[in-house]
């Protein structure tokens, strides 16, 4: 049977999570964070609206995961 085994499912879920995490996003992860899409969050930056965000060496746009949280207790 050709597929993937328990074990290797096992072994993939370990890996994952041995994996070093970051609390920065991107647009696209950000937006997957909050059930979004990635423009839906780049309206709400030129709206002024949104979480809060910010950008790095003048072009990428990270968004930390205690400020996403914060908006959506805050009722986004």
């Amino acid at each position: 049977m050709d597929g993937l085994t328990i074990e290797d499912v096992r072994l993939a879920v370990r890996q994952e999570l041995a994996r070093a995490q970051t609390p920065w996003l991107d647009s696209e992860g950000a937006a997957a964070y909050l059930g979004t899409k990635p423009g839906t969050m780049k309206t709400w930056r030129a709206e002024g609206k949104g979480p809060r965000y910010h950008v790095i060496q003048g072009r990428l746009v990270r968004y930390h995961r205690d400020e996403l949280d914060e908006f959506v207790c805050s009722g986004g």
